[in-house]
């Protein structure tokens, strides 16, 4: 017998009891006891020995042992719940003080007659429950015994008669049956309280792992009441709805966020609808973009409303999902698509260049006018420069990592300006450039000049071509930390908001001639350089605003700038 396993012939299949379960039982088990005899002194105190027998004559005796009985086991009782050691020596000073005070009280009693032999069950119930079955047997026959020894006694006195003895036997039987039924009810119990506390943990683990689950998901997850009152959420639904991650939203309403409330206004009419038409099904809303009020003029939703199929549940699941992430998706197999594409021709437009190149050097050996030589120039610079593309474009094809220059931003496109305008045999002025000293930037040169050739010459294509037709800027942002800024503008019609969303993509374009790939390379350029380029608006200082391209500089690629990282500030089409 332990204080850890007092049941140790239990079935082994099961978990073992927790520490304090041996420890909780002793407890009630010596509460029980005080209560007993708690409720035999009151006995005797108030009706007399004549509450247990009529024929004992010792009644100071009887009160006497009584309140001794009620003092040990007070003692006893107070000793298991705060002194929690020596397990099995104070399992035998109980037991041994029940069977010898009890002992005592039946003698004193008369044996079978005075009927005080009932209280032998609360030793016999503690042995059954604490301890093994031999060793509980080993207590049921003491008690047993005892009751013999006392019948012999009254026997040979001539106090009784002999078939008292028989009696005697039989209440010594049912007593072994009685310990017998017990220990077989408590070793029941025994393996009912393993198998409950090895589900109960199995469970607690099981729900841990969902939240775990459920919190490294990047779907979000609300669970909301009829109410719209959060009982659970997760760290992306926060963050798809535009919440700090940290937010408190268990408990609260969903009603209550701002720029939440389109989102429970849908559940709301979705509830409403299921409710009147009586069948629960799963919905899927469509995208829903938040008006500017809400202050989220980038979020897209798609949310899906579910309710668990037991009718009693007054709770609803609410699954939301980032539609960028969808897109994401989406132009992540436009770029293999186009890495495929590129890789497969590349070597088809080498070899013509090449050839071109070829004859341009021949050319120019050849060339005895001055402008004959300067044709063969522009014929040379300008195969180079579409070698260098196609080198870029197939290192953004391959996602790989730019060299990344140190460029003094205004200088370089004051140069780079000069030569698209002696290239494209532009009236000077027709690109205004407006650019402050001293603005370091990290990009890549020839990634820049890419770039910017197709950001100029998609404004020059659209604007009306007169002086100053297309602006560059070129600026250190106060607002954004002073981050350097490089805005193109044209006095075009510029773009209409539903074209916005299909700006940078691939293939996509509104010319019977182009490829619609120019703004395609120019953002996947900016974004392998760890900038962003979008179009949008910039305020004026007269209040009115001018839409316009921007390629927007992170501190990663400003030179001399502590890195402060990238993922927040890609942008998010």
């Amino acid at each position: 017998m332990t204080a850890t396993d007092p049941m140790a012939d239990a079935s082994l299949e099961t978990p073992p009891l927790p520490f304090d379960a041996p420890w909780r039982t002793l407890q009630y088990f010596a509460l029980v006891r005080v209560l007993v005899a708690s409720s035999l002194l009151l006995s005797v105190a108030a009706l007399g020995v004549s509450s247990i027998s009529a024929e004992s004559p010792d009644t100071d005796f009887t009160l006497t042992l009584s309140v001794a009985y009620f003092a040990v086991a007070s003692v006893l009782a107070i000793t298991s719940i705060y002194l929690r050691r020596q397990f099995r020596v104070q399992l035998a000073a109980q037991l041994a003080t029940d069977l010898v005070l009890i002992t005592l009280l039946v003698v004193l009693a008369g044996g079978l007659r005075g009927g005080i032999m009932v209280l032998y069950l609360l030793p016999l119930a503690g042995a059954a429950l604490l301890l093994r079955t031999s060793a509980a047997f080993f207590v049921c026959s003491l008690a047993v015994l005892a009751l013999l020894a006392d019948s012999v006694w009254r026997s040979m006195l001539g106090q009784s008669s002999d078939s008292s003895l028989f009696q005697t036997g039989l209440y010594g039987a049912a007593l072994f049956a009685v310990t017998g039924l017990l220990r077989l009810l408590s070793a029941r119990l025994a393996t009912q309280e393993r198998l409950a506390l090895a589900r109960g943990r199995d469970l607690e683990n099981q729900l841990e792992i969902n939240r775990l689950v459920i919190g490294q998901m990047e779907q979000g997850v609300l669970v909301v009441d009829a109410e719209t009152r959060v009982r659970a959420n997760n760290r992306a639904a926060r963050l798809m709805l535009g919440l700090p991650p940290n937010a408190q939203l268990t408990g609260r309403q969903l009603l209550e966020f701002e720029p939440v409330r389109p989102l429970a206004q849908a559940f709301l009419r979705w509830r409403e609808v299921e409710r009147a038409t009586g069948a629960w099904s799963n919905t899927v809303m469509q995208p829903m973009v938040d008006e500017p009020q809400h202050q989220m003029p980038e979020l897209q939703l798609r949310a899906r409303f579910a309710r668990p199929p037991v009718e009693t549940s007054d709770e609803f699941v609410v699954f939301l999902e980032d539609v960028r992430e969808v897109e994401e998706r989406a132009q992540q197999l436009k770029l293999a698509a186009m890495g495929r594409l590129t890789a497969s021709i590349a070597h088809e437009i080498r070899n013509p260049l090449a050839a071109i190149s070829h004859a341009g050097q021949l050319m120019a050996e050849d060339a005895q006018e001055p402008l004959q030589r300067r044709l063969a120039g522009i014929v040379r610079e300008n195969t180079q420069r579409l070698d260098r593309l196609v080198d870029d474009v197939l290192r953004v094809a391959r996602r790989e990592a730019p060299l990344g220059d140190d460029i003094d931003l205004s200088s370089f496109v004051k140069d780079w300006l000069a030569e698209f305008e002696r290239d494209r045999s532009l009236h000077p002025g027709r690109v205004l450039l407006s650019a402050g000293a001293g603005v370091m930037v990290k990009f890549e040169s020839s990634h820049l000049r890419q770039v910017l050739f197709n950001l100029v010459d998609n404004a020059l294509r659209f604007s009306s071509g007169k002086a100053g037709a297309v602006q560059i800027v070129i600026e250190h942002a106060v607002d954004d930390g002073g981050r350097a800024r490089l805005w193109v503008f044209d006095d075009g019609p510029g773009v209409a908001p539903e074209g916005q969303s299909t700006l940078f993509e691939p293939f996509f374009t509104t010319r019977s001639g182009g490829t619609g790939l120019g703004l395609y390379i120019a953002r996947e350029f900016c974004v392998a350089n760890r900038c962003e380029l979008v179009y949008t608006g910039r305020r004026e200082l007269d209040g009115s605003t001018r839409d316009g391209f921007v390629l927007r500089f992170t501190r990663r690629a400003i030179t001399g700038t502590e890195d402060v990282g990238f993922l927040d500030t890609i942008p998010v089409q």
